[in-house]
């Protein structure tokens, strides 16, 4: 063995050790991370999944659906969920795959309508995820950003001069990353024509259906109407399921699979093979506990706590870069990357918004009332 393969051995343990000492250990790096149970953390759009969720995660922790025969129960609450979940948003026409979150979503979206037009030009708004210039990169395909009305949605005049014969797909967001905004979704549906139209919806999709169900006014996600070809949601974000576990519907036309001849499944339509499945069930126990009801309780609850973080931000002289339409709100400020950074040496997790420069928050469940009133206070000892 050559003097690099014996340094490299050396980094892999010899012997294994006491298993109370590898706990030990472990939870030694446990408490560098940080929970979102301290209701410190505003950055991020997943949250604490309930104690069922977690309980029924760890009894499929070996489930991999990309070898379904081997796990029939697993298969059946993933239908079970892929049925549940069209009943939301009137996707019935629909076929769904169950993917690891929005990036995969997305990716498959672009490809598939790559394959099947033959183009390599995207069409999107300037409010879509980074996760389009990965799929772009990885697709050899082409980003043609449409710019943003005041209100950071697509700006449908302009993009109805972009669309032509050599789009391979067209995408809207339904509840953007910075903003929370929507995008006039019908109309994108109309404009597109026999183009394909994907929509990322994968935050919007777990708040828009329960928001309408309270009486709020949104662009609609039903897509029962003719023109959305696809549309990605996220029940890790808020589903409150365990990460990793996306949604991806399409409408079943020329889908692209892959032969897999030697496992219990026939084909495979998802970029992944082996597929960490346990998030399913647990989401399915979660989605069965919690009940329309019970989300739109969940989803008051935050709309109530961005209300709240508002009217303390605008006491503070921080104003609003558009007004919140869900629980994600932005606040203009100078230098707004200094304030993220300064807040995270004093163990506070906010973001910035690029477009314009500003501060976003995402009210999660697990953010209280007193943890807004401390974040709002430590801005504006910062500022």
């Amino acid at each position: 063995m050559n003097n690099r393969g014996v340094k490299l051995a050396h980094r892999f343990p010899k012997d294994g050790k006491d298993c109370e000492e590898v706990k030990d250990s472990v939870n030694e790096f446990k408490k560098k991370d940080f929970e979102f149970s301290s209701g410190r953390i505003f950055a991020s759009m997943c949250t604490e999944p309930l104690n069922i969720s977690k309980e029924v995660y760890l009894q499929f922790i070996e489930s991999n659906l990309g070898n379904p025969g081997l796990y029939p129960g697993t298969k059946k609450m993933e239908k079970d969920i892929h049925e549940a979940v069209s009943g939301l948003i009137n996707a019935d026409r629909m076929k769904c795959i169950s993917v690891g979150g929005g990036t995969e979503a997305n990716i498959m979206a672009l490809w598939r309508a790559r394959e099947n037009t033959g183009n390599r030009r995207v069409l999107l708004p300037k409010s879509a995820h980074f996760s389009f210039e990965k799929a772009c990169s990885l697709l050899d395909m082409k980003a043609e950003y449409v710019s943003l009305t005041d209100d950071y949605t697509a700006d449908i005049d302009e993009m109805k001069k972009k669309i032509d014969e050599d789009i391979a797909v067209v995408v809207g967001i339904a509840g953007t990353t910075e903003h929370g905004a929507v995008d006039p979704i019908k109309e994108i549906a109309t404009l597109s024509g026999e183009i394909p139209f994907h929509v990322d919806a994968a935050f919007g999709g777990f708040v828009i259906p329960f928001l309408e169900m309270m009486g709020y006014d949104f662009p609609s996600l039903d897509l029962s109407m003719e023109g959305i070809d696809s549309i990605s949601l996220d029940p890790h974000k808020m589903g409150m399921s365990p990460i990793p576990l996306g949604l991806f519907y399409s409408t079943g036309e020329n889908e692209i699979s892959v032969d897999s001849p030697y496992l219990t499944g026939k084909d495979q339509k998802s970029i992944r093979g082996t597929r960490a499945s346990a998030s399913i069930p647990a989401f399915w126990a979660t989605m069965n506990f919690l009940g329309i009801e019970g989300y739109k309780k969940i989803i008051s609850n935050c709309m109530y706590k961005t209300d709240y973080l508002v009217d303390l931000m605008k006491e503070n002289d921080f104003r609003l870069i558009t007004e919140p339409t869900m629980n994600i709100a932005s606040f203009y400020t100078e230098k707004p990357k200094v304030l993220v950074e300064k807040c995270a040496e004093k163990d506070w997790y906010i973001s910035r918004t690029v477009n314009p420069p500003g501060l976003r928050f995402v009210v999660m469940p697990h953010v209280t009332e007193k943890s807004i009133e401390n974040m709002v206070k430590l801005l504006g000892e910062l500022r």
